[in-house]
């Protein structure tokens, strides 16, 4: 958590009891200056931001999918916006 710019350390309040096995690969997998507290947060934030990818991927594969140009709204918007590019003066490009 950070604060200001400076990384803010939550206060410990609970003991996880682990194998010698899981407490090894948690070490193998602290950055410097984690505590094994950080690693789990770590571990667990990744975790969840590779299932929400995954659930993404798996909704293009299987998604059945409306093309937006079927829909009368898009094209309204869509017919508008090309209108509207028509009517402005062209600009210098930006370097």
């Amino acid at each position: 958590m950070k604060q200001n710019g400076v990384e803010k350390r939550r206060e410990l309040t609970e003991k996880v009891m682990v194998s010698a096995d899981i407490k090894q690969v948690l070490y193998s997998n602290k950055l410097p200056g984690e505590r094994l507290g950080d690693v789990v947060s770590r571990l667990i934030r990744d975790r969840k931001r590779d299932e929400f990818i995954e659930h993404l991927d798996r909704i293009a594969r299987q998604g059945d999918f409306v093309p937006l140009d079927s829909d009368p709204e898009f094209a309204k918007i869509k017919k508008e916006v090309t209108r509207e590019g028509q009517h402005r003066p062209k600009r210098a490009p930006v370097h």
